[in-house]
């Protein structure tokens, strides 16, 4: 059962990451000049 726990965890834990990721993308993109 921790061990299910676990995996459900880890795998919240690359979702957040990915949406971490996605959000510097955009803010990044934003401060960029817009005629690129």
């Amino acid at each position: 059962q921790f061990k299910r726990l676990r995996i459900r965890w880890e795998r919240r834990a690359d979702i957040h990451l990915g949406l971490m990721h996605l959000a510097c993308v955009l803010v990044c993109y934003r401060k960029l000049p817009t005629s690129l």
